[in-house]
């Protein structure tokens, strides 16, 4: 019995014992209520922002109620671009990927309306757009989680105007919520159902 209880002793021992002297993985840093509401504020209005983009038919990209005003394609392409502006305030660089000539545009200080609204409506193509507002969104995420709550109370000169950088990202989320409020309208006038919407009539 006891030459049993010995063999599983030792079968058993570098399971119950894994990998001493090696430092234990690393939690996710802890993330304060504020910087949580913020988060969860801004995810919500990612997430239908993006979920809205794929509904879109390509065809329906271009689309505008009148001249003089952002297309479909303009509007997504602003969410994304706009993200990364409000985020390269509170110390985002100039992301790779995707969304890297776009952000060049955007996160250039000084830069002119023009050059923003040529880069916009050069980018046509559905998949795309989308691709460019998954990242920018995902910066934004991670820029959040991994803030410092002493730098929510931080100033930043936000264009011509001191503002905290908690000011900041909840106009972050407060400026993506106004357009996915137009994205909403463009798509009912072309007869679009939000997809979040559709699951609650069926």
């Amino acid at each position: 019995m006891r030459t049993v209880s010995l063999w599983i002793l030792l079968l058993t021992a570098p399971i119950l014992a894994p990998a001493q002297g090696q430092p234990p993985a690393k939690s996710a840093p802890a993330i304060s209520p504020v910087r949580q509401d913020i988060l969860n504020s801004f995810s919500s209005a990612a997430a239908r922002s993006l979920t809205l983009a794929k509904a879109i038919p390509q065809d329906k990209m271009a689309w505008r109620p009148m001249e003089g005003v952002r297309s479909f394609n303009e509007v997504f392409v602003h969410m994304a671009g706009s993200t990364l502006l409000f985020c390269s305030y509170a110390g985002l660089k100039i992301p790779q990927g995707p969304a890297h000539d776009l952000a060049t545009v955007y996160m250039k200080r000084g830069f002119e309306m023009p050059a923003i609204f040529a880069a916009e409506a050069a980018i046509k193509d559905q998949a795309k757009i989308v691709e460019i507002m998954q990242q920018s969104f995902d910066q934004a995420r991670d820029l959040i989680r991994n803030m410092p709550d002493a730098d929510l109370d931080k100033s930043a000169d936000f264009f011509g105007r001191p503002i905290t950088e908690r000011g900041l990202l909840i106009l972050l989320g407060e400026h993506l919520g106004e357009h996915l409020g137009q994205a909403i309208a463009y798509a009912r006038v072309n007869h679009i159902v939000p997809p979040w919407s559709e699951k609650k009539a069926q």
